[in-house]
């Protein structure tokens, strides 16, 4: 029921906008002065005589239009349209993106923070030692020629071996035996390799010298 009465109100508007217009457009038709006043409201009574003949019908139509309109109003067509307009606008809002900010998240952070005694104790006492540090370095590891026959007294040391093929292995001697000598390459762990004494043409022992 309520439908229907929002629908007759409508209707009633529509037929009362055309009949006005039809109105308004006879008018210009007959003169531009007369076009004018029947577009305004109240001074367009003046213009009726002139224009009933041309417009009678659409007038008439008009006038039931305007009272089906009104009528349907206070029938209830503008609680009507009252409660759909509203609910239309209270459903575009609530499903409109909310953006919900927290403004324990916007406040600038207003802690302050305690310096730590002991990170600036402990960076003195770093900065002081770099300073106490040699500009440049004291010493240098070498190579040195030692020969041959002495390879018995550089168990424990680490030593650079060519062979009689020239291959040069570097390593850490770790035992002989008469014949061999066990030579443990950096980053072999515990495996030590055998070399053949007799294969031996140079060996050069690690040293440390000072720095020039």
């Amino acid at each position: 029921m309520e439908i229907a009465v929002l629908i007759a109100a409508i209707i009633g508007i529509t037929l009362f906008v055309i009949s006005y217009l039809k109105f308004a457009f006879e008018g210009f038709r007959f003169h531009v002065i007369t076009g004018l006043l029947a577009l305004i409201p109240v001074l367009n009574l003046i213009a009726l005589p002139t224009l009933w003949d041309r417009t009678n019908k659409w007038l008439i139509l008009g006038i039931i239009g305007l009272a089906v309109a009104a009528g349907s109003w206070f029938a209830g067509a503008g609680n009507t349209f009252q409660s759909y307009w509203g609910g239309n606008h209270n459903t575009a809002a609530i499903s409109s993106p909310v953006t919900v900010v927290n403004g324990s998240a916007i406040g600038a952070n207003t802690n302050t923070v305690t310096p730590n005694n002991n990170q600036n104790t402990a960076v003195t006492s770093q900065e002081r030692f770099l300073t106490r540090l040699p500009s440049k370095a004291l010493y240098r590891l070498d190579f040195e020629s030692v020969p041959a026959n002495n390879i018995q007294a550089l168990v424990g040391r680490i030593v650079r071996i060519t062979d009689v093929d020239h291959n040069v292995t570097d390593g850490r001697i770790t035992s002989l035996t008469a014949s061999s000598v066990f030579i443990e390459q950096y980053g072999d762990g515990q495996i030590a390799y055998e070399m053949m004494l007799g294969n031996i043409k140079s060996v050069e022992v690690m040293v440390q010298k000072a720095a020039r």
